[in-house]
């Protein structure tokens, strides 16, 4: 299922909300704007190399993604523009080596046309002289090119390659104390962090996803294959559905909203699956939800059972049913991030559905 595919969905999702109750269908419509974000808006991260000229690239993309993902020339390429660097099914990432000698002219072009996400200053470990101090005007000036985007600026990132014999944090914090000399640059700074080189470091996806918008966060999670990262952005869609989900089940119309109910769980495993870095298909998420036990049929059961358990007590028929509408979608989500992004057995998934199907909604705000 191709993302573009979403935008139909949604349409019809839309249209479907239209038709229940008008006070319920603004908050319904709030919920799903951050899943159309992730999903309908996804694009890939921007980031600018700066620093000394030499080692870095290799480094950052190696502790990103835990491989070498260059291809034969593109680690000394250096023509000062935008340079795109994917994982074959799981995404891209755009990459602008901006160090020195690249060509000003160009830079300024090229970071006019695509506002980037984030500036990472990259460093071997080594004395502070002279060239750094040109090094650190350099990313000054570049940090100046950018307008605000959206009301906000790209921040800067510092990153330390140790080397040698250097201590890795001493090296850290004079490459810290360096860049909060410069007051222009001091005024960016989100941090600094020592890599290990040639090692996955989850600490460094997990900074610069802090450090994206929305829609480029999605396609971090994905190439970086970063699970605390995925599964934050998981609970983000879960907590939607499940709104949505209880919303429409405390209405008192029988039977008329199930489909809407389906079709949004179906759709909520399917961006699980994405997030996760495989297919997103909504085939195979209705498979895995039957697979679950969550089939329409005892759905359907337990949905109309409960109202009519409880269909003499006033009130609290459609509050009931709005809570088992809720359980339901949420126990599946926790399920799907279980099996799809934990790496669980499918009888555990299936075993932690049971569960959660019996508690309430942990839902974060």
């Amino acid at each position: 299922m191709k993302l573009s595919s979403f935008l139909p969905f949604y349409e019809k999702l839309e249209s479907l909300v239209h038709k229940l109750p008008e006070a319920l269908q603004h908050p319904i419509l709030k919920e799903i704007t951050p899943i159309k974000t992730l999903f309908l808006l996804q694009r890939p991260p921007r980031i600018v190399l700066v620093g000394p000229n030499g080692a870095g690239k290799a480094e950052l993309l190696a502790a990103l993604f835990g491989d070498n993902v260059l291809l034969p020339g593109e680690e000394n390429l250096n023509d000062s523009r935008w340079q795109t660097i994917g994982r074959p099914g799981r995404g891209q990432l755009q990459l602008l080596d901006a160090r020195r000698p690249a060509s000003q002219p160009i830079l300024q072009d090229e970071l006019a046309r695509e506002t980037p996400d984030l500036f990472v200053f990259v460093r071997t470990a080594g004395d502070i002289d002279d060239a750094l101090a040109v090094d650190l005007d350099h990313t000054a000036q570049l940090l100046a090119l950018v307008a605000p985007n959206g009301g906000t600026t790209p921040k800067l990132l510092g990153l330390l390659l140790p080397a040698g014999s250097a201590d890795p944090e001493a090296a850290r914090r004079e490459l810290h104390a360096a860049l909060h000399k410069s007051p222009e640059l001091s005024a960016r700074m989100v941090g600094t962090l020592a890599l290990t080189p040639g090692v996955l470091d989850h600490r460094l996806a997990e900074l610069i996803a802090l450090e994206l918008p929305a829609e480029a966060q999605l396609e971090m999670a994905r190439l970086s294959g970063n699970r605390a990262l995925q599964k934050q952005i998981a609970q983000v869609v879960i907590k939607s559905v499940t709104a949505i989900c209880t919303a429409i089940g405390a209405q008192p119309i029988p039977l008329a909203d199930f489909p809407i109910l389906t079709s949004l769980q179906a759709t909520m495993v399917a961006g699980i699956m994405h997030i996760s870095g495989r297919e997103m298909s909504v085939k195979l998420a209705s498979e895995f939800i039957a697979a679950l036990g969550a089939n329409v049929g005892l759905g359907l059961v337990l949905r109309e059972s409960t109202r009519a358990a409880v269909k003499l007590i006033p009130g609290w028929g459609n509050a009931i049913s709005g809570a088992v509408a809720g359980a339901g979608t949420y126990s599946i989500g926790q399920a799907t991030v279980a099996y799809f992004i934990d790496g669980v057995s499918l009888p555990d998934a299936r075993n932690l559905f049971k569960k959660k199907k019996k508690q309430p909604p942990q839902l974060q705000s």
